[in-house]
């Protein structure tokens, strides 16, 4: 691969690079050479995530050279040995605490980007470079990588984090008992570029955690990829450990950093969850005064019946602190200042001093409750949750930072909206055990809502960390000025990249008259003039007959799209633009979303082009790619402004003119206001123009795009196509030229290769999780979490599910035996004649990739043989076994029972004799509830709480022999024991003796 110097670096690239790539290149190195900062807009298409990695790993390898070099001459130094030997750590991948405070050791890369689809193209590029023997890692959630099966079925991420927690803690996971030893496995550690899917199938090969494998890959990686949230949210980057110091930090995407950011430090609380914390925590009380949630004297709890107590106590206090804030505008709700926060907290003895211990308390509950509960949708303590991250949240920030964060943050209580509920209670009504919580009257009921709106918050976490540089780069940043002065970040180094396409590739215009020269404005104002609506319908009409395949149209918002089409679909209009091209519009759905997707894709194939309506911060113009016939043209019909009553846009405004000054350079209020708008613009039009051979045209209807205000908001490609004076023109010429546009464009590029549909749609889903602003509310409902390694993990399943062995029951004997229910019972000469005939075994130690059982016909060697092959010891080895009578194997309570002992001289199976009940009491509970059935352990809970209230031990001691008398299930009768009163475990002993 030819090498090119850039900055005086050595980059390898595979192609001799554009000028945009090398201007790129160079202030990617400059920014790791300096150790400073830069921000970076290079458009989409211009092979930025290629010139990112290149650049910034070349950097790398010089900076290894060059330690390598120093080593060496270290080495001829005479007192080389009395040297602390700091560079040879380091070189080699050390730690020490000398190579940190002397920064030799070389930096790693941590690149962050919004969702992990972007992630893995970006894993993919690399992988097609002269850099791909450099060793790269990604962090994925336990939703995506975990292979467990019982974790797996949880519903929900948190759920799945909790019983994962849970499993390693209690050592039942057998996935992650073996990352220990298999972590410096060949096919682990071999690939030096491994993406999730990758992850997913060492792990199903190796049989190890793919979520925990991938931490241990962190340490010897030149560059980690995560999403944003990992490496923003303190919470989830203390979780996963991530180390900043020394550290170059990439965020790609970085379009809607700020707002990121802001959400990362922002919380949310309602009066419902309170009353739902204090119902699960009435919920456990009550499982503890009756005994079937308490261990014996010799356990060692995770929690007290005082520590509930107490936090009850709290949580009534809390609920009725919020109660009494008083919320004067019922619609819009009531402000208050940050330090408000803290007076309400206080009332209920939340504060800095407890907030660690009882958000410590908290997640032991979650944990608790995800065990506890059968019904995986109901009481798994999504409410601790909500109430923990409140509590981290308020609490995190220290005294020096206080002033700032009464700034930066605002109070602001609405009215919830609750359901009519019957009223819930039990007997107790004023007792500890009452669920006073949720009585409360439904118009007292609030949404706290606790905002950041600086934020420099998130960014100042990472340049605490003493980072080496932080790289922001997008298709879309402009302007950049406003965006370095909230983030609050020195910037040294930034740029505006040009397209790589020539101006007869793309078509720009601002149209601000329809074709009946009635004025394009979607302001608030005009938004409800028919006359407005129809122009709009005709330009877009006449636009659709010369723009060939897919047109793209964005509206503001949803009531305005909607409104059109109500009305073009009354006046005919609708009909006669279908006939030019089938229309579709941006569905709410997930599953609409994919058959849409399709629809539209193949009537692109089906060359009859198509016309596709959606809105500005949509999936559509956030996440998608309609390179080459997909998107031939983008229509913009008007600016997304931000909704100017929305409460959080009017503190988001206050906030900036609060605190602009000349110092800051923050941005007014209203400069703000139309920024966020026309970000949301530019995203949009980055849809169409994808790659050097694209070609579009960009059709801006609104007569506000005239305005310089506007205009210098645009990216800078986009301006460079509109002109220094861009002024909106002529309907009737502006139709010619794109006629023109369209002939030429179509004569000189080459022909785009074809993707299937299949593929389109996979990319278009892949996209887990587009980044909205709060600001906005968004009408879709939310996408499910992505089934991408689906296939994989069920394969997982069926192979944890050969090691497991369900219970059988006689009459499985008898047809295991080669008999019908209703044949004779086979004799014992029946049963050793069958050892002399061919039988069918199952391998279940078989590990094919499709996780399948494998049959294989044997043929069964005779005893002769059998002695021939066997030597003595061998032979005394092998355990011996008394054949007894079928009936001998039911179960009854009879057959336990101390008037039955004779019973006893049957000799019972061995199978689990060597087996032991798990110590822990949740896991003992867990293997019992998935050992019986539904009925079963409801009548075992019922005979516990029982027996703990009112000492009927012969009644519970009867229905433990009924349903764990069974062979597989004499391990768990046995490890009752520790559960029962000290008088009665000499009886149980007796009892037990028959059948030990």
């Amino acid at each position: 691969m030819p090498e090119y110097m850039i900055g005086d670096v050595s980059v390898n690239f595979p192609f001799e690079p554009y000028d945009v790539q090398k201007a790129y290149m160079e202030k990617v190195i400059i920014c790791l050479k300096d150790g400073t900062n830069g921000v970076l807009e290079s458009p989409t298409g211009t092979g930025k995530t290629l010139s990112l990695l290149c650049s910034s790993l070349a950097w790398i390898l010089s900076r290894k050279n060059d330690l390598k070099h120093e080593l060496i001459k270290q080495c001829k130094e005479p007192n080389f040995k009395n040297v602390n030997n700091e560079i040879a750590v380091s070189f080699m991948g050390g730690s020490s605490n000398a190579s940190k405070k002397g920064n030799w050791g070389v930096p790693k890369i941590i690149y962050a980007s919004r969702t992990h689809s972007q992630l893995t193209q970006a894993m993919q590029e690399l992988k097609r470079t002269a850099y791909s023997f450099m060793r790269a890692v990604v962090l994925g959630s336990r939703d995506q990588l975990c292979i467990h099966p019982e974790v797996m079925r949880e519903q929900g991420n948190s759920n799945k984090v909790q019983m994962c927690k849970l499993r390693v803690q209690t050592k039942t996971c057998s996935f992650h008992t073996r990352v220990d030893s298999k972590k410096d496995h060949p096919d682990l550690r071999g690939p030096t570029i491994m993406d999730i899917e990758d992850l997913v199938k060492v792990g199903q090969k190796l049989k190890i955690c793919p979520y925990y494998a991938s931490k241990e890959l962190v340490d010897d990686a030149d560059i980690t990829f995560m999403p944003y949230n990992y490496l923003l949210d303190p919470k989830a980057r203390k979780a996963n450990k991530i180390e900043l110091k020394n550290t170059i930090i990439i965020l790609d995407e970085a379009h809607n950093i700020e707002k990121i950011c802001e959400e990362s430090a922002s919380v949310q609380i309602r009066s419902s969850d309170i009353a739902q914390s204090i119902d699960d925590v009435t919920h456990i009380m009550k499982a503890f005064s009756n005994g079937d949630g308490q261990d014996m004297e010799d356990e060692t709890k995770d929690f007290t019946i005082e520590d509930l107590a107490l936090l009850k106590e709290m949580l009534l206090g809390l609920e009725q602190a919020v109660d009494d804030i008083t919320v004067d505008n019922r619609v819009d709700g009531q402000t208050y200042p940050a330090s408000y926060i803290f007076e309400v907290l206080a009332k209920a003895n939340f504060g800095q001093s407890t907030a660690g211990t009882v958000a410590a308390l908290l997640e032991k509950l979650i944990q608790f409750l995800a065990v506890e509960t059968t019904n995986s949708v109901f009481r798994k303590g999504g409410s601790f949750q909500i109430l923990s991250d409140l509590l981290n949240v308020v609490f995190m920030h220290k005294e020096e930072n206080m002033e700032k964060l009464l700034r930066s943050f605002k109070l602001h209580v609405q009215i919830e909206e609750t359901k009519q509920q019957t009223a819930r209670g039990g007997t107790n009504k004023d007792g500890w055990l009452s669920k006073v919580g949720a009585a409360k009257s439904s118009s007292k009921a609030k949404v706290i809502n606790f905002w950041c709106f600086n934020p420099g918050f998130g960014m100042e976490e990472l340049l605490n960390k003493n980072v080496r540089s932080i790289i922001l780069t997008s298709g879309t940043l402009a302007p950049l000025k406003p965006l370095i002065a909230e983030l609050a970040v020195p910037v040294a180094q930034h740029l505006e990249n040009p397209h790589i396409v020539n101006k007869s590739q793309v078509y720009v215009k601002i149209i601000g008259t329809g074709p009946d020269r009635e004025q394009l404005i979607s302001n608030f104002a005009n938004r409800n003039n028919p006359k407005y609506i129809s122009s709009l319908g005709q330009t877009i009409l006449n636009v659709s007959r010369i723009v060939p395949d897919g047109l793209l149209v964005f509206f503001p918002s949803y009531p305005l799209l909607n409104q059109c089409v109500d009305s073009w679909q009354a006046s005919g209009l609708w009909s006669d633009l279908s006939r030019h091209k089938p229309i579709f519009v941006e569905p709410r759905t997930k599953e609409s979303f994919t058959t849409t997707m399709e629809e539209f894709y193949q009537a692109i194939r089906d060359s009859k082009g198509a016309c596709f309506m959606a809105v500005c911060r949509g999936k559509v113009s956030e996440g998608l790619d309609f390179a080459d016939r997909n998107g031939r043209a983008v229509i913009i019909t008007g600016l997304p402004y931000p909704p100017f009553k929305d409460p959080k846009v009017i503190l988001k405004r206050r906030y900036l003119e609060d605190n602009r000054t000349k110092e800051n350079e923050l941005l007014s209020g209203q400069e703000w206001y139309g920024l966020d708008a026309t970000r949301a613009v530019n995203q949009a039009i980055g849809r169409v123009i994808r790659h050097r051979h694209d070609y579009g045209a960009i059709l801006l209807c609104d007569m506000r795009f005239q305005q310089q205000s506007q205009v210098q908001q645009l990216s800078k490609w986009i301006r460079g196509h509109l002109g220094p004076s861009p002024k909106s023109s002529n309907f009737g010429p502006i139709l010619r030229e794109l006629r023109e546009f369209y002939k030429n464009a179509d004569k000189n590029t080459p022909k785009p290769v074809e993707r299937s549909v299949e593929n389109l749609v996979k990319e278009s889903l892949e996209d887990e999780e587009i980044v909205r602003s709060k600001y906005f509310s968004d009408p879709t409902q939310s996408m499910e979490s992505k089934q991408k390694y689906h296939t994989a993990q069920n394969n997982a399943i069926k192979l944890e599910s050969t090691n497991s062995i369900q219970s059988w029951s006689p009459a499985d004997y008898a047809a295991a035996a080669g008999r019908t229910s209703s044949s004779q019972a086979p004799t014992a000469m029946d049963f050793i004649s069958r050892l002399d005939t061919n039988v069918k075994t199952i391998d279940f130690n078989s590990s094919s990739d499709a996780g399948l059982v494998k049959i294989h016909k044997r043929e069964r060697s005779s005893p002769s043989t059998l002695n021939n092959n066997l030597n003595i010891s061998e032979m005394n080895k092998k355990k011996r076994y008394k054949l007894v009578e079928n009936s001998s194997i039911t179960t009854s309570p009879s057959l336990f029972s101390s008037s039955s002992s004779s019973s006893c001289a049957s000799e019972s199976s061995s199978l689990d004799n060597n087996k032991e009940a798990p110590e822990n009491r949740v896991e003992f509970l867990r293997v019992l509830r998935s050992s019986l059935s539904p009925e079963n352990f409801a009548a075992f809970t019922a005979a516990l709480i029982s027996y703990k209230r009112d000492n009927t031990f012969d009644a519970l001691m009867t229905l433990l022999m009924d349903i764990l008398g069974k062979p597989h299930l004499l391990y768990m009768l046995r490890g009752m024991r520790r559960f029962l009163k000290n008088e009665h475990k000499s009886q149980f002993d007796d009892r037990l003796s028959c059948i030990s």
